[in-house]
């Protein structure tokens, strides 16, 4: 996940991101609120040899090198500690002590050591490092003995006395620094996890990734006022175009997974965009009937040298021949014909006898047919009806639509060898595979 990316599905899931991102700092600002303030005071001690003569003067620098760093670890050791602890009757271990000294030597490669003693008293912090000092001088001294024949000796001096305590500032500030970058990080992980586990498709990456298909396009799937409202239908109608080739598609089944899409409207749409580029287009309606009881099937109307109701002939023979179904209804406003089979949602079977002819026959006076499926869950027409259709496309709303429902009606279809070409996004999305959102629609950029 990179930067676009990352920046992008916080835009998605931003509640998450505040929530966790919120908590984690309150909790951390909490921590450090009720963290007392603590003080450190300092002081220096020099390591220097007594006696010492020109001659032996490299080897000396030798042997305070190697007691500085003895003493660096001496003084923050449970015997020097406890010396402190006897000395002021503290009620603390010696290993807690211990813990709140710190040694260093400064500038390295010198004879000077600092040492630093935290508490969360000022004054206490100034009396643990004067005391520290003076009993580490004592303890030492008792330590050492000559070390050649000309009286050398070791000696530890306190060179700077205990200074003024002070807060520890900067280590309080970086704290607060860390705590407001975990709370991000924690945030981001957040963030990442639910884009991995949303049970909802929401973005067109993961709609690619559940249908197996690309997303070609997104849309808005109310009714279009006025041309202008077009714009993402067609960029839709020219990506179309670019993905079967140059032919284009001259039946296209649209179909929704779960039936949350008014795919009637997106084909209506579509097909006046269309139209808008001089293709007559036509709308053959194949949805649930809104009350879910099916209308009656489109009848062929009888020819003149029909004889009897069922439309057998003299000799047995159907006289239907593709011709002499209802007239398509005309819609004002540019909007595309219209037919409606909604019988074949309910009585799949219709659609052996009756679909191939109907398909023929407006293909002969269209330039485009849209079936309007119904939802591919929901009955196996969709799957059917792809038959004839020369490519198909899965409408799904972002934000409620379930992958695993998008998932799964793309399996339906592809296992019955329908022709799914991709994937269309109706509502507001928030993307980051090149959705953009231009005069109140949603459009993908390439394709333009």
């Amino acid at each position: 996940m990179n930067l676009k990316t990352f920046l992008a599905a916080v835009r998605l899931y931003w509640k998450t991101f505040l929530v966790v991102t919120g908590t984690v700092l309150a909790l951390g600002l909490t921590w450090l609120l009720l963290t007392p303030t603590r003080y450190v005071s300092t002081t220096q001690l020099l390591v220097s040899i007594q006696g010492s003569t020109t001659a032996s003067a490299y080897q000396n620098d030798d042997v305070v090198a190697g007691r500085v760093n003895s003493y660096i670890a001496l003084l923050t050791s449970d015997v020097v500690s406890q010396r402190v602890i006897d000395k002021l009757g503290l009620s603390l271990t010696a290993a807690e002590l211990a813990a709140e000294v710190s040694a260093t030597n400064v500038p390295p490669k010198t004879s000077v050591i600092d040492v630093a003693v935290t508490d969360e008293s000022p004054e206490q912090a100034r009396r643990l490092a004067e005391t520290l000092a003076r009993e580490f001088v004592s303890y030492t001294d008792a330590l050492e003995t000559p070390t050649g024949e000309d009286g050398q000796k070791v000696h530890t001096t306190v060179v700077t006395a205990a200074s003024e305590p002070h807060s520890r500032l900067g280590e309080r500030l970086v704290l607060w620094l860390l705590v407001a970058l975990t709370a991000l990080l924690l945030g981001a992980v957040a963030v990442w996890i639910r884009s991995l586990t949303d049970p909802v498709v929401r973005t067109a990456e993961r709609a690619a990734v559940a249908g197996g298909v690309p997303v070609i396009g997104c849309v808005m799937s109310a009714a279009t006022a006025s041309a202008g409202d077009l714009e993402a239908y067609r960029r839709l109608r020219t990506r179309l175009r670019a993905t079967t080739g140059t032919g284009g598609v001259r039946v296209l089944e649209i179909a929704s997974a779960d039936g949350d899409v008014d795919v009637t409207v997106v084909a209506s749409n579509l097909g006046r965009a269309m139209g808008l580029a001089g293709s007559r287009s036509i709308v053959l309606d194949a949805g649930l009937p809104e009350s879910g009881v099916a209308e009656p099937a489109p009848e062929p109307e009888r020819g003149k040298d029909a004889v009897n109701t069922n439309g057998d002939d003299e000799s047995g023979q159907t006289e239907d021949n593709g011709n002499d179904w209802p007239e398509p209804e005309h819609r004002p406003g540019g909007f595309p014909d219209t037919l409606s089979v909604s019988a074949w949602a309910v009585e799949p079977d219709l659609i052996a006898t009756r679909a191939a002819r109907l398909v023929g026959r407006l293909r002969s006076d269209y330039e485009q047919l849209i079936i309007a499926a119904p939802p591919v869950l929901s009955t196996i027409t969709a799957s059917v009806l792809s038959d004839y259709a020369d490519a198909v496309l899965l409408v799904i709303s972002a934000g409620t639509t379930r992958r695993r429902d998008l998932s799964r009606a793309a399996e339906i279809l592809n296992s019955t060898g329908s022709p799914l070409i991709g994937v269309v996004l109706i509502g507001q999305v928030s993307d980051y595979t090149g959705i953009s959102q231009q005069n109140g629609a949603h459009a993908l950029r390439s394709g333009q």
